[in-house]
């Protein structure tokens, strides 16, 4: 019976270290996981500020936008109702001005819609590394 009870006890104690073995292989990989998602976390929150960033820039550039149409708008109305020469050509110069400024403000509203476009990609795609980590780290768990 000694000889059984010895390779009872052997087996146990075998069990036993690959059970702490498998806590400290998963300790350690949580540990990592921990490192990942935090440094993931400040990846998410840069990328979020600069989305954010981008919109403003966007709504900023619309504005511009809408502003200058309605003042090209209000100019093209106002031209032939003016009475004197120099008036009319006051206004064809305002014209032309407002239609360059237009022409430059719609390349910046243009850049800041690529812009936009880029960093909410970026972002989702940081958002999927986040939410994967955290599918990872979720498998690690204990199930209760």
């Amino acid at each position: 019976m000694p000889d059984g009870s010895l390779a009872a006890l052997t087996a146990e104690v075998r069990q036993l270290r690959l059970a702490v073995e498998e806590l400290a292989r998963s300790q350690t990989e949580t540990q990592a996981l921990g490192v990942y998602l935090s440094a993931q976390q400040s990846r998410l929150q840069q990328a979020d500020q600069q989305y954010a960033a981008a919109r403003r820039e966007l709504d900023s550039a619309t504005a511009a936008r809408d502003r200058i149409e309605a003042q090209l708008t209000d100019a093209m109305a106002e031209q032939p109702r003016a009475t004197s020469a120099e008036r009319r050509a006051e206004l064809e110069q305002a014209i032309d001005d407002l239609k360059y400024e237009q022409a430059r403000v719609d390349r910046d509203l243009q850049q800041a819609r690529n812009r936009e476009n880029d960093l909410s990609r970026e972002l989702q795609s940081e958002e999927t590394r986040w939410n994967d980590l955290i599918a990872r780290l979720e498998a690690l768990a204990p199930q209760r």
